[in-house]
């Protein structure tokens, strides 16, 4: 997801940590831009089919095979994109484009739920327990608090993979903030600070293409079972194995094949997504959009009638036809230009001059 803060030019600024340091404009990649263009149709998907499951045709299993892979491959990617430095700048920029978006849209949310006759507590701790989708904004702001850390620990993904195992036995990891889910989802972002934004030039064979799609045709068999024999709550990252009704033997087990299984469809997905300019690389341009928009459109629904007529294949299309659309509409430049300040409200008042403070801090005094 990306909150980009020119939607729709082809350029972006890239800024210097060191003042007076001039810095020409880069080319976006198109390529980042699809996958998370895919990813993004795939989440709103996600949620909407979530919705049906009861009803639709092979709704458990459709909603299973997006849930064993769009987000892992999210958060994988938003690794292989992070900094493994902290400047003063890019933590300016986690505060403007991951804090502040997630309590704007926390409030309007809890509004939403009120005006819709669902009232919830108005208090700080409902603040900072994400609502539904919501809860990927804190949780990437810290894994890229720490990412400097990862990129400098050894062995940082198998601590990390031992971390999320961990998790499964930690009751006191909660929702606040994405705990649970910052833990439980930790191997796929340091796994993609591990490999590096360098990993995404890599340009497949005709041979290894064709050995991706063969995963994800496998997988769709692999998310029959395990939504015919295990909880949904698996595939969410944020539930202890007792609470599942396994053991820690077998809840360890679960939980690797899971990540096992999450890594083999994000390596496909990634390796099948087109490097030229397409329809998703706009959409990818500006996912932070429909990420933040469409809980709306996806609660109406839930709270309508509308889901339970998704009892058959038409329909189901329909469904998904739905939410292409709303991805489109959502991303596009109007919507963009329209509710820009809300997904990037102006926090400059918030914010240090990062410039100034490093001016300040290097003139020289006499001694």
């Amino acid at each position: 997801m990306s909150a980009d803060r020119q939607p729709g030019r082809v350029t972006t600024t890239v800024m210097s940590d060191e003042p007076g340091v001039a810095v020409a404009p880069v080319r976006r990649d198109p390529y980042i831009d699809n996958i998370k263009g895919l990813l993004i149709v795939l989440v709103v998907l996600g949620h909407m089919v979530g919705q049906t499951v009861g009803s639709s045709p092979g709704g458990r299993t459709i909603y299973t095979f997006i849930y064993l892979c769009h987000m892992p491959a999210f958060v994988l990617l938003s690794g292989m994109l992070s900094a493994t430095e902290l400047t003063g700048r890019r933590a300016a920029s986690l505060i403007r484009d991951l804090l502040v978006p997630y309590v704007v849209f926390q409030l309007l949310y809890m509004s939403f739920y009120t005006a819709m006759d669902k009232p919830m507590p108005w208090t700080a701790n409902m603040l900072l327990s994400p609502i539904y989708h919501l809860w990927f904004l804190p949780a990437l702001f810290i894994w890229r608090m720490l990412t400097p850390l990862f990129a400098q620990l050894r062995g940082a993904v198998v601590i990390a993979v031992a971390v999320s195992l961990s998790a499964g036995t930690a009751s006191l990891l909660g929702h606040a903030l994405s705990l649970d889910r910052v833990a439980g989802m930790l191997p796929f972002f340091v796994l993609g600070v591990w490999l590096g934004r360098g990993r995404l030039a890599y340009r497949p064979s005709p041979t290894m293409r064709l050995t991706a799609i063969a995963v994800l045709i496998a997988a769709a068999p692999i998310a029959y079972l395990v939504a015919s024999r295990l909880s949904n709550l698996w595939v969410y990252w944020n539930r202890i194995y007792q609470g599942l009704g396994v053991d820690v033997t077998e809840g360890v087990l679960i939980r690797l094949g899971l990540m096992a299984v999450g890594l083999a469809m994000t390596w496909a997905i990634m390796m099948l997504t087109p490097r030229r300019h397409t329809f998703l690389t706009g959409w990818g341009a500006n996912s932070m959009y429909p990420y933040l928009l469409h809980g709306f459109v996806v609660l109406a629904f839930q709270w309508s009638s509308l889901d339970k007529q998704v009892d058959d294949l038409p329909a189901l299309l329909v469904l998904i036809a739905a939410v292409v659309a709303l991805v489109w509409i959502t991303a596009s430049r109007p919507v963009v230009w329209a509710l820009r300040p809300l997904v990037s409200p102006p926090v400059g008042w918030l914010l240090r001059d990062v410039a100034k403070a490093k001016n300040h801090q290097s003139t020289p005094t006499a001694t």
